[in-house]
């Protein structure tokens, strides 16, 4: 069962889809939603990245119509929507199970980002895309995209890649909480991370056991282990 926040999410993005804000998605938002694109990153329509990114997006529109089955009339409404990803998400514990046309999307955002081609994504061309395609305003998206890509990128250590936004893309559609880069993918759920109190929501197995063990051995706390990259939990403010 999706959590509040990933409803929330999840309604965003489909938002983020319905460029006619009728509260549904059809096919002749690919088209619309195309040409925004198409605006921002200055891709030819006839460019090979402008055909890739019609491709994934076809696809994904072939997909809401099969899973709305009998219910399909043309329109795949924000229930739809939700109840797609309420089937999907239970089975996949990263994006490397989930399938390929769902792989796809990040991939098609991460270059409709990266509008130096140089495949990283520097924190100008993330307040950009905040500005033009989420509609934040630019101070608001100066602010946060600092701050989103000093957690995205765990203040610089790695780079903002293909390889690290999917992961982040993941912490998107799979983080429950608040808590985690994924809330920087669109940049405007930081309300949340303000107004929400910090829980844990399940213990690993055998936690308990290995802390007590970390305690015995009298390095509980001090050790730190590196990562390949950033932690999708919340870091502690330095006081």
């Amino acid at each position: 069962m999706l959590s509040p926040f990933q409803k929330e999410k999840l309604e965003f993005y489909f938002r983020f889809f319905d460029t006619k804000g009728n509260n549904f998605l059809e096919y002749n938002n690919i088209g619309e939603f195309g040409e925004k694109i198409f605006k921002f990153t200055k891709w030819s329509p006839t460019s090979t990245a402008a055909q890739e990114f019609g491709e994934v997006h076809e696809t994904f529109y072939e997909v809401l119509k099969e899973k709305a089955g009998e219910y399909y009339d043309d329109k795949v409404t924000l229930s739809e929507w939700l109840a797609l990803w309420e089937a999907i998400i239970p089975g996949c514990m990263s994006m490397m199970n989930c399938p390929i046309w769902l792989r796809l999307l990040p991939r098609s955002l991460f270059r409709i980002i990266d509008r130096k081609e140089d495949n990283v994504i520097d924190e100008e061309e993330l307040r950009d895309f905040y500005i033009e395609l989420v509609n934040l305003q630019p101070d608001e998206a100066k602010k946060i995209a600092k701050k989103g890509y000093e957690e995205m990128t765990d203040y610089g250590r790695y780079p903002l890649n293909l390889e690290g936004y999917e992961q982040i893309f993941s912490n998107f559609l799979f983080g429950r909480t608040p808590y985690g880069p994924g809330r920087y993918i669109f940049g405007c759920f930081e309300h949340r991370v303000e107004s929400t109190k910090f829980k844990l929501i399940q213990n690993a197995p055998d936690m308990e056991e290995k802390a007590k063990q970390r305690q015995d051995s009298g390095r509980a706390g001090m050790g730190h282990t590196g990562t390949r990259r950033p932690s999708l939990t919340k870091k502690k403010s330095q006081k």
